[in-house]
């Protein structure tokens, strides 16, 4: 009988609505000691240069459905919270890691109570965003649901073979584990095939499958650390795009509110300085602000390959990338911005329009003016 041994990772990604400033994280339990890096949106492996290298903290154990769980966090300075759950398995079967895996999936009991493993989550989710909110600065309206991950991290298989072998012989076990699937003897072999899919392997020793849903790690245990902060890194930018593409979908409806007023205020042609056209162009202001920030941050995401050191990260990277469909929430993001820029061009351009007539209706007044005086003058004379 295959047995197994490692840990599995329960991972929670919170978006804080904001950067986070690690050099006032001074609160008990906290470590200041990460130098605050310059406001960049690179993400990639190397941590310190993109502004990504965490303040951790440790909330110590925890029993969970009568298994004792590591409760950790993870502080990352781009404004995003990571709750991390660490539970040990040892000599265990591919059917008692499914089990433990698939935990992440409805109530647990836990201090005699049925409760929902992301609700425990959010408890230090929220516990932490209370005691770092004077960190946080450039606040936004922050997307609402965390990413969930599972990293499952076999460090030792009894009896001992090579990876390859065991990836032919066990395949719908691990695609079980994989998707947290108990019934795995059902999984059709399309199925099976979706999931083993993305596979990396460096040695005979050693394999990284990635999932939607969860990751499995054999062995490599030097390169545990690295491959799990290349998961961080693609979990963390999924998270950040869609908070982009809901930031954009509020400023799409507001662009909308405005181009109404726009066009079916029709005092805006008289009084280009009104309220409304004050409003159009803060609104305009604050739209050119977000899109070169959100350009700016897509473009770093498109050449994050050149800034990865290690070439078997870029490809762990890459199968995240595709697997996480990285590509298409950037195209969706792409598609927002244009949208948003189309709208804000009709709205500048009719307001030009307006204030083009309100200067051509005061020249006219002018001239008007200038002529009954010359016809006065006329006159007394």
């Amino acid at each position: 009988m295959q047995t197994l041994t490692g840990k599995v990772q329960f991972q929670f990604y919170y978006d804080v609505g904001g950067e986070i400033d690690p050099q006032k994280l001074s609160i008990e339990g906290f470590s200041s000691t990460t130098k605050t890096q310059k406001s960049v949106k690179i993400l990639a492996p190397k941590f310190e240069e993109a502004g990504l290298k965490p303040v951790e903290i440790s909330f110590g154990f925890r029993e969970i459905e009568s298994i004792k769980m590591g409760v950790s966090a993870k502080i990352f300075p781009i404004g995003v919270v990571e709750v991390i759950f660490t539970a040990n398995f040892r000599n265990s079967s591919f059917e008692d890691v499914i089990r433990l895996v698939n935990m992440s999936e409805g109530f647990l009991k836990v201090e005699n109570k049925e409760v929902e493993f992301e609700k425990l989550s959010a408890e230090i989710f929220y516990e932490i965003g209370k005691r770092i909110q004077e960190a946080v600065y450039n606040p936004y309206t922050p997307f609402d649901q965390p990413e969930v991950y599972r990293v499952v991290m076999i460090s030792n298989l009894e009896p001992k073979q090579k990876i390859g072998e065991m990836l032919g012989k066990f395949r719908k076990q691990i695609a079980g584990i994989l998707r947290g699937e108990k019934n795995w003897e059902k999984l059709s072999d399309r199925e099976v095939d979706d999931t083993l899919r993305y596979y990396l392997s460096y040695s005979e020793d050693e394999a990284v499958v990635v999932d939607w849903y969860s990751a499995l790690l054999i062995g490599g245990e030097e390169y545990v650390d690295e491959i799990v902060q290349t998961i961080e890194i693609a979990k963390i930018q999924l998270l950040e795009l869609k908070t982009y593409d809901k930031l954009l979908d509020t400023r799409i409806d507001k662009a909308y509110g405005s181009l109404r007023g726009v066009f079916f205020r029709s005092r805006i042609g008289i009084a280009w300085l009104s309220k409304t056209y004050g409003e159009l162009s803060r609104t305009a202001s604050e739209l050119a602000e977000l899109r070169i920030e959100v350009v700016d941050y897509v473009h770093d995401l498109r050449n994050i390959l050149k800034f990865t050191g290690d070439w078997y990260l870029g490809k762990l990277y890459s199968a995240l990338s595709d697997r996480f469909r990285i590509v298409d929430w950037l195209s969706l993001v792409d598609k927002k911005l244009e949208q948003l820029h189309e709208l804000y061009s009709m709205a500048m351009e009719r307001v030009d329009v307006y204030r083009a007539t309100t200067l051509e209706f005061l020249v006219l007044i002018l001239i008007i003016s200038l002529v009954l005086l010359e016809i006065l003058m006329v006159l007394k004379l």
